[in-house]
């Protein structure tokens, strides 16, 4: 069945589209421990503006959170590609990596609220409103995707 008639999966594709290009472009910057405040690039600028406005952390990132950020690039920002692929394509193979992805993108969420929410000097600086509502996208997403591949066979019988 074509995308188009399938808007739930159409849903998840705008997500992981989105979620491709934070990792792919914006975790670049992380990793590389770029000096957000001198960049003149729009991608650099919009990351800067978030950090100084809502999650300050990103300003002097700590080691665990660029270890965290690069496997966001690295290795989820590729597959979100391929979860595009396989959802478009109504791909039965991608069932298993999915729920792996998503139950590591679950896990990891939880430790990056876990340090804005519970650090006391983060709470004190950080827009902890603004930081939820821009990443619990990534709880939320990884969790549909869970609860859509549950079926042996997501995409129907491929005999």
């Amino acid at each position: 069945m074509p995308l188009r008639h399938r808007p739930f999966d159409a849903f998840l594709v705008f997500w992981f589209c989105l979620f491709a290009v934070s990792s792919l472009v914006y975790e670049q910057f992380i990793v590389f421990n770029v000096d957000l405040s001198a960049t003149t690039d729009v991608f650099g600028r919009s990351w800067y503006w978030y950090a100084r406005s809502i999650d300050p952390i990103f300003l002097d990132t700590p080691l665990w959170l660029r270890v965290m950020c690069a496997i966001d690039a690295y290795l989820f920002g590729p597959f979100y590609l391929v979860l595009i692929y396989a959802f478009v394509r109504g791909r039965n193979w991608v069932r298993v990596p999915a729920l792996l992805y998503g139950a590591a993108i679950v896990y990891s969420t939880v430790v990056y609220f876990g340090y804005e929410f519970l650090d006391e000097t983060n709470r004190a600086n950080a827009d902890l409103l603004g930081v939820f509502v821009v990443n619990i996208p990534y709880t939320i997403v990884p969790l549909l995707l869970i609860w859509r591949m549950l079926r042996p066979e997501p995409f129907g019988n491929q005999d």
